[in-house]
């Protein structure tokens, strides 16, 4: 269970709750100026990969790492290990939408795995992880059926990094605007995208940040307040 003891000066229901799923080289480099202020929970069913993770964790307080998967419905999972290890997903890639990049073939799988996944909000529900305040989602395709998962936390959340799809590159899954629809319906408004490389100028996949509230007038509590005004300040959204 969580509590909201002191934790290097500064309380825990001060500090951002980041959850990052699709983690594979640790906390991103822009939260690592506001590491006292963060409180990162990173996700990685893989036990080898999870050990690895866990002393890059050193600067932050408390840091969790979560060997499970996620989804939208619990469930054992193939998860296609690709040629490299950042193109897997648990979604099979479409060759005929590849066909023509020179990236294709670092998305061809060279074995499968077996992953158990479970939905957030039940983990949630068992007080095995923190409320959210902020999701980081890049698990290639199936950022969808990850959040999904989080069910009505998402109500809660405050902003959203997802890595979101125009093509789709693997065999039937969601796009940029079924997410735009999803995390809408929770109040969460599109605020800038990202092109992501690797597609030889096409813009095929971005990165998509979500912030809560209409024209940056949210309703926040005082303490959300705090902690939506430094996520502005380290996705670079505040106004010029």
């Amino acid at each position: 269970m969580f509590n909201f003891l002191t934790t290097a000066g500064v309380p825990l229901r001060s500090r951002i709750t980041l959850v990052d799923i699709g983690a594979a080289g640790g906390v991103q480099k822009k939260w690592l100026a506001h590491r006292r202020s963060v409180r990162p929970v990173l996700f990685e069913p893989n036990p080898e990969e999870a050990a690895r993770l866990r002393p890059l964790l050193s600067p932050f307080p408390d840091a969790l790492v979560v060997e499970q998967g996620l989804a939208a419905i619990p469930g054992a999972y193939t998860l296609n290990v690709a040629h490299w290890p950042g193109c897997s997903s648990l979604l099979t890639p479409d060759p005929a939408v590849l066909a023509g990049y020179g990236i294709a073939r670092l998305y061809g799988a060279v074995r499968q795995a077996s992953v158990e996944c479970v939905r957030f909000d039940d983990l949630h529900r068992a007080g095995q992880v923190p409320t959210p305040d902020i999701i980081k989602v890049d698990v290639e395709g199936y950022e969808h059926q990850v959040l999904t998962g989080f069910g009505e936390l998402l109500h809660g959340v405050i902003g959203i990094e997802a890595e979101a799809w125009l093509y789709p590159v693997f065999k039937g899954q969601k796009l940029l605007h079924d997410l735009v629809e999803l995390v809408g319906g929770y109040g969460l408004r599109l605020r800038r995208i990202e092109h992501v490389e690797g597609f030889e100028g096409d813009l095929v996949c971005v990165n998509a940040y979500f912030t809560r509230g209409k024209a940056r007038r949210p309703e926040l509590t005082d303490l959300q307040r705090q902690k939506y005004a430094l996520m502005e300040r380290v996705w670079e959204l505040e106004l010029k």
